[in-house]
């Protein structure tokens, strides 16, 4: 029975109506039921209302692509810092680093230089809301050349199946041992002109493909293929999502998929954050998990944050930024950290800054204080 639970091979989404042709769940953006690129219901939210039972949000969903089904991903012992210090309990403090479009090899250089005292790991962004950006990897090989400890995300926007076996090969044959494995945003929700994004596979197939390639040496289709050194794998969780349940379920299919820690979108309520861990622990989930702390000086960010991701920013939060710019967020930063910890399996903080390195170096001494 558990077999049959792990993994059910389709040639289609089992949902159909999905613009993102996701296999095993909505994206972070179908929350409350309407799809971020049709705006629309989602079409998953939509079937989880009328049949929770439904077998696809209970079992990890392949594609006819995978000829290796049958695999169980197993605990690993940690072969990375950011890893070992999360199986410990934390607390890890980690950094979204975003280069942009134009960064030059001597700005990248003495940006990291200045964060590795500052943070456990630093996660590279790939192409977020679809727009261009350094590439990941590219980052990644910078800042493990001095003595950075680099999380590369991978995205499977834009990507298809080979390319991403590609790139995971690439990571160990450079010693890159932590990926965030993530379905990817839309490019038209920051005005794209690409009207054909690609969605080969999704987040819960990229983690077993991941596993597959490193703890087998076999792509889902079977080719023999040498991983030169583990990859522990990450990902996306979005605890504001509705209904939250869904959310959890799909978290646990990550987990069965063989995902090993997880990370948040920005929490600004504790008690949010809390609810959802009770619901992730009723459908399975025991990752460690890093919860997201948003620190601008913008109201306008965080406006866009309630229109665009459909998180909530509390008054508060917002007042203080109006009122006092990043030394406002940097309050709020330093009062929730130690909140957020609390939470049982909260193992971590993960800082976001929108790029500001100076906004990130500050907010790391204010949260370290109050741990």
């Amino acid at each position: 029975m558990e077999s049959s639970r792990f993994a059910v091979v389709r040639a289609r989404p089992p949902i159909h109506g999905c613009p993102k042709l996701m296999f095993n769940g909505p994206c972070a953006g179908g929350s409350g039921n309407v799809c971020e690129v049709t705006g629309g219901k989602c079409p998953w939210v939509q079937r989880f209302l009328e049949e929770p039972k439904y077998y696809a949000y209970h079992t990890v969903v392949l594609d006819k692509g995978f000829r290796i089904t049958d695999y169980k991903p197993h605990v690993r012992k940690p072969s990375t810092r950011l890893v070992e210090k999360l199986a410990g309990g934390g607390p890890v403090l980690s950094y979204e680093y975003v280069a942009g479009s134009k960064p030059s090899p001597e700005r990248v250089e003495q940006d990291l230089a200045e964060l590795r005292g500052a943070y456990d790991a630093v996660n590279f962004v790939d192409t977020p809301l679809g727009l261009p950006h350094a590439d990941p990897l590219a980052l990644a090989i910078i800042a493990s050349r001095i003595g950075v400890e680099p999380v590369v995300q991978v995205s499977c926007k834009d990507k298809s199946r080979l390319q991403l076996e590609a790139l995971i090969i690439a990571m160990g044959l450079h010693g890159l041992g932590n990926m965030l494995a993530v379905t990817g945003d839309w490019p038209g929700l920051a005005g794209s002109e690409n009207p054909r994004p690609v969605f080969d596979l999704d987040a819960v197939r990229l983690v077993y493909t991941a596993r597959l390639m490193v703890d087998l040496g076999r792509t889902p289709a079977g080719t023999r293929v040498r991983v030169s050194r583990i990859i522990h794998v990450g990902v996306a969780v979005n605890p504001y999502f509705q209904p939250p349940r869904l959310e959890a379920l799909k978290l646990a299919k990550k987990q069965r998929a063989g995902a090993e820690f997880a990370e948040t979108q920005p929490i600004f309520d504790p008690s949010i954050l809390q609810g959802f861990m009770e619901e992730a622990a009723e459908a399975g989930v025991s990752l460690p998990l890093m919860a997201s702390i948003l620190v601008t000086g913008s109201p306008g960010t965080l406006r866009a944050v309630e229109e665009f991701a459909r998180i909530p920013v509390p008054r508060d939060y917002m007042e203080a930024v109006e009122k006092r710019g990043l030394r406002g967020a940097y309050e709020y930063a330093s009062t929730i950290a130690p909140r957020l910890l609390e939470i049982p399996r909260v193992a971590g903080i993960h800082v976001l800054t929108m790029g500001d390195v100076h906004a990130a170096l500050e907010a790391a001494d204010r949260i370290k204080e109050a741990f």
